[in-house]
């Protein structure tokens, strides 16, 4: 039999994994495409404050960071499958809430919980089912599924067409039945790992029914074994202490930090620049398909070369996107677009590829669990960080400032990457 990464790999035999994680990453963005279009409506609808509304969502915001912490400390002890049950019933049930929301109080808090959970779904809990099923090809995988972030783009458009066919508080109820196909999927035809299913991680060749038994005896006994590797819990919080992953966790946060800062302000940039409104808005809906394309190819890239490389040419591609949008000249313009797109297509999935490389799948529930809700910390700071400096000045500026942030991001990494295999940097129980 093949080994992981030789031979053919039989993607279409996990199409139920890959379909329930586009669905899961998809989701994730239903409370912010729902509160694009509700304020307005339940405004006219019930009289509720638009301004307490929209301004709710940064409480949202903040629970969601509160979330993936949870969230990992909960990977690092439960398995992923029951965890997705979990966080799935409490996106459904959260969805009814808002819909049939007796005042807007109630509404907020659904809301809230919505946010917070189907974060916690998709961002923090599929990528260990994805690692679980792919150690070796996570990148590629990780960076399809993970398209269902930017397709997520047209949830508000979902929800406005409810509003005016089923009313208000039907209007949520086509999230619900996303979310229960998702479990239904789950629930009938995904495990934790493939070899429950009679499949070898990768590849997913079939295994004999005596060699499936096997792998899943071991697989077992490694999740119960205390020896001198550390258990998940405990491993989480050795993690927590360690400088060197902490400080490789916000460095890889300033990633984030670029794309949600800087493509927010990617319309009024353009316009600036003297780009019609309409223009500006294709050119913002290519960034997102170029977002896209960049998630699955920087992930093969992440795969041939290894993480730490996908890392470093993500920082490149956002320094020379900024080093092409301020030239000002129309062909770089667009060409600083597209990669502008392919680092917020990309950046989310480099913790779970750095993860699996450096702890493997046993252990990466418990890694990726403290490294990405510190990555979501960091990168909230993005649209806030990016509309101070153009208050103060311009959009340029701030794009020179973001290329600056990715320059310093790059130098820390590099340095981080050199000093991994230090001895104080191994993570042994005590």
């Amino acid at each position: 039999m093949t080994s992981n990464n030789q031979g053919k790999a039989h993607y279409l035999r996990a199409w139920p994994l890959l379909f329930y994680a586009l669905l899961c990453y998809f989701l994730t963005g239903t409370v912010s495409g729902i509160m694009n279009v509700a304020p307005e409506v339940l405004s006219r609808e019930f009289g509720w404050d638009g301004t307490v509304l929209i301004s709710s969502m940064s409480v949202a915001a903040l629970l969601n960071v509160a979330a993936g912490f949870v969230a990992g400390r909960a990977s690092a002890r439960r398995s992923a499958k029951p965890l997705c049950f979990v966080w799935g019933a409490i996106y459904a049930v959260g969805l009814l809430v808002m819909g049939f929301a007796p005042v807007m109080s109630v509404f907020i808090v659904a809301m809230v919980l919505v946010s917070a959970a189907s974060s916690a779904w998709g961002y923090n809990t599929v990528p260990i089912l994805i690692t679980n099923w792919f150690p070796e090809k996570k990148g590629r995988v990780q960076g399809f599924v993970s398209t269902g972030l930017l397709l997520g783009s047209v949830n508000p458009m979902i929800y406005h067409w409810a509003c005016e066919h089923w009313g208000v508080q039907w209007a949520t109820m086509p999230f619900v039945l996303l979310g229960g196909a998702a479990l239904v999927f789950l629930a009938l035809a995904i495990s934790d790992h493939p070899e429950e299913r009679g499949l070898a991680p990768d590849t997913l060749e079939r295994l004999e029914k005596t060699d499936s038994q096997s792998r899943v005896s071991q697989i077992q006994q490694a999740d119960a074994s205390d020896g001198a590797v550390p258990s998940s819990g405990e491993m989480a919080r050795l993690l927590l202490r360690n400088p060197r992953f902490l400080a490789c966790s916000v460095v890889m946060g300033i990633q984030l930090i670029f794309a949600g800062g800087l493509m927010v302000q990617m319309v009024p940039r353009l316009v600036g620049m003297g780009f019609p409104m309409d223009e500006a808005l294709l050119i913002m809906l290519v960034a997102s398909l170029f977002g896209c394309l960049g998630s699955i190819v920087f992930g093969i890239l992440g795969d041939r070369l290894g993480a730490d490389a996908g890392v470093v040419l993500t920082y490149i591609a956002g320094i020379a996107a900024v080093l092409l949008n301020v030239s000002g000249v129309k062909p770089l313009v667009y060409m600083s677009v597209a990669l502008i797109g392919c680092v917020v297509g990309t950046a989310d999935n480099w913790p779970v590829s750095v993860c699996a490389e450096q702890f493997g799948r046993e252990r990466f529930a418990a890694s990726f669990g403290v490294m990405f809700p510190v990555i979501q910390l960091v990168g909230a700071a993005g649209p806030a960080f990016f509309a101070l400096i153009a208050g103060a000045s311009n959009y340029a500026v701030s794009y020179l400032a973001g290329g600056a942030l990715m320059l310093v991001g790059l130098v820390a990494y590099l340095y981080l990457a050199k000093t991994k295999d230090r001895p104080e940097n191994r993570i042994v129980a005590p």
